[in-house]
């Protein structure tokens, strides 16, 4: 027994080429068998889970009819007892109702209207019936299945309760309604040779007959009625259950059948034969099975030649392969015997070979020149960095690996701290991390290799430091990592903040100044918000910068600044000239640029009242309209203002006149 297992071992090895090729050729015949296995088991579930797929849906459209059939005569019994002439009660009216509905209602076998005694109209005592009882309940009523007494045929009795027009049950009206309605609706529904579809009550009991060219089935009425009330799918809808299954049927054949509840004691179920549904499917997988077979006669043959033609070539190049490895440089190829029938990759391969021993001496010798070229290369490189005046660095797997000196006079932190950090990005300002974590995943992802981008660090001691990052991507020991610079622009951003500052504000008063007016004006311009414009200009600053000074001029002008500023983000002022100003409103209101002029001279008053004040007029003019047209509300504020400029001149001058008097101490006039 144990030579037998050394046997098979040996000749199932995988070590070797004869070897592995009876392994391979073992293996392909239990993986194809595998597969041929799985397919053809696949194929019949799937046909079967499409079969009763399509059966459930078949299924559900029956349930459905049949549900719209009960539910369709039941409001047909209601509508009759709703109508006028029923609820007065007159019985004449009521029978000649009756033939007009029973001759438009074919399907209704006969409707009979009943008083609160229990008779109907030809006399018959019905009193004791469970639908005349549920009526004078005030309820409608659906039977199970009756049989005629006469005719023995199935029935269905539909009633509803007749009320008068207080409310008050003064009789019941009942309907009869053959099931050959049902019969119909489901003789639709046959499909196939062996396909049935059928209503069975909760005793197993065939409601509706079954496939009329069907001879092994009696109808329903014969002596012999058919029962299939051990069948698995009565058992489960009997339940309550619906769903779908292979079983046997009401003959002892393996069916597809599906079954439902559909109430009222009631079942559906529809079967049809296992063997007529698979029997293409057995036909296909029989062909298939041939060609199966076939295919696996060709792969034994060609997996057999192939190892042959493979095995002696190899032997003979591991031969020549061992004498290069102890180190015998010198083989000539005088084997080509072997590889004249070798595949054409075996005959590349040996040539490829013996180039290769022919190279590998020149290989080594160029290896060691270039060992050494590149320790000279990494101390050159290594001082350039080490004296370098911008922050260099290494970021292999989110560590740092590297930071020249100035990176570490950048930060405060040496590498070492770093990567004690238990997260790298608490050196970045908050506002960046987002942003600088994003870049940096992308280039070890290896979406992009370079990328350059400003951001802002955190030094140790908690100031920022601006930074412009060049970065690029490298490989270190075969793992994707970062090689970056920093350079220190915060002098640089500094600059241009205070330069971007004064681009768009006045300097004496630090609102905005023309250019950033205009701007506005442009998107106002786009606008059709309502907006309003209130013009301001200081009356006689000239006078006052000849007076008292240009300082003087200076700060009434800082004065009215601080007289017309709002801190409302809808109201822009600006300083648009030497004595003039302008307030852009968003969202103007007629009410709301009354209050803001109120408001701007309410506060002018308040300064001239102050100790030390200068005498501080504005005009102003005001107007409003929509964004569309602010070139033309500009026009009109502006002419608004000078109104009001030349109306209070010589009010203004003479104040004015009389501070400057008393400041002077004894001049009496100024001129204009």
């Amino acid at each position: 027994m144990e030579n037998f297992r050394k046997k098979i071992k040996v000749l199932f090895s995988y070590n070797t080429i004869s070897g592995f090729t009876r392994l391979l050729l073992l293996m392909s015949i239990i993986v194809l068998t595998l597969f041929f296995y799985l397919f053809i088991s696949q194929e019949v579930a799937t046909t079967r889970g499409y079969i009763l797929e399509n059966f459930e849906q078949t299924l559900n459209i029956q349930r459905i009819m049949i549900g719209n059939w009960f539910q369709e005569n039941a409001d047909k019994i209601k509508m009759f007892s709703e109508l006028n002439s029923t609820k007065d009660g007159n019985v004449t009216a009521i029978h000649n109702n009756i033939e007009v509905f029973l001759s438009n209602n074919p399907e209704f076998y006969s409707l009979s209207f009943v008083d609160v005694n229990g008779r109907t109209n030809n006399g018959t005592d019905v009193a004791d019936r469970e639908y005349f009882q549920q009526g004078l309940r005030g309820k409608s009523h659906i039977t199970d299945v009756l049989y005629g007494r006469r005719s023995n045929e199935p029935l269905i009795i539909f009633s509803s309760p007749i009320f008068d027009y207080d409310g008050n049950v003064i009789g019941v009206l009942f309907g009869t309604v053959k099931l050959t309605t049902i019969s119909q609706v489901m003789e639709q529904f046959q499909f196939g040779q062996t396909g049935v579809a059928y209503l069975v009550d909760r005793n197993g009991m065939l409601l509706t007959p079954m496939r009329p060219d069907d001879d092994a089935v009696a109808p329903i009425n014969s002596s012999e009625p058919i029962n299939v009330k051990e069948t698995y799918g009565f058992k489960q809808a009997v339940q309550g259950g619906s769903g779908s299954a292979v079983y046997r049927g009401f003959r002892g054949q393996s069916v597809f059948g599906v079954f439902a509840s559909i109430g009222h004691n009631w079942s559906i179920i529809a079967e049809i034969n296992e063997a007529e549904i698979l029997a293409p499917l057995y036909k296909k997988l029989f062909i298939l099975g041939g060609l199966y077979f076939a295919l696996l006669a060709l792969l034994v043959y060609f997996i057999t030649a192939f190892g042959r033609r493979i095995e002696r070539p190899v032997s003979a190049l591991m031969a020549m392969a061992n004498k290069v490895e102890n180190g015998d440089y010198g083989v000539v190829s005088k084997q080509e015997e072997y590889f004249l029938k070798a595949p054409q990759e075996l005959q590349y391969l040996n040539q490829a070979f013996f180039s290769m021993v022919q190279q590998l001496i020149a290989t080594i010798d160029q290896h060691n020149k270039v060992n050494s070229l590149l320790a000279k290369t990494e101390s050159k490189f290594r001082s350039l960095v080490e004296n370098s005046l911008v922050g260099v660095y290494v970021l292999l797997d989110c560590k740092f690996t590297y930071f020249n000196p100035k990176m570490e006079e950048m930060i405060g932190y040496s590498a070492e701290e770093m990567n004690g950090l238990d997260d790298l990005l608490k050196c970045v300002h908050i506002a960046d991390r987002e942003m600088v974590a994003a870049r940096v995943h992308k280039r070890i992802d290896g979406e992009i290799e370079h990328d350059n981008y400003e951001m802002r660090l955190l030094h140790k001691n908690g100031t920022t430091i601006d930074v412009y990052v060049i970065a690029g991507t490298c490989s270190i020991n075969g793992e994707r990592a970062i090689l970056g610079s920093m350079i220190d622009i915060s002098d640089r951003k500094r600059f241009e903040s205070t330069l971007e500052y004064y681009s768009y504000h006045d300097a004496i008063t630090g609102l905005y100044n023309r250019a950033y007016f205009e701007g506005q004006i442009k998107q106002m311009a786009a606008s059709d918000r309502n907006i309003g414009v209130v013009m301001c200009d200081v009356d006689k600053l000239k006078k006052i910068n000849d007076s008292l000074g240009h300082h003087a001029g200076d700060e009434l002008i800082k004065a009215a600044a601080r007289a017309i500023s709002f801190d409302d983000r809808r109201i822009i002022t600006a300083r648009i000239g030497g004595d003039e100003f302008a307030l852009l409103v968003w969202d103007a209101t007629q009410l709301r640029m009354d209050n803001l002029q109120k408001s701007i001279r309410a506060r002018v008053s308040a300064y001239r009242s102050s100790p030390g004040a200068l005498p501080l007029y504005v005009s102003l003019g005001c107007c409003l309209g929509e964004g569309f047209d602010v070139n033309k509300i500009l026009r009109q504020a502006d002419d608004n203002m000078y109104e009001e400029k030349n109306t209070n001149r010589e009010t203004v001058r003479e104040k004015i006149n009389k501070y400057l008097e008393s400041e002077s101490g004894g001049i009496t006039s100024y001129p204009d």
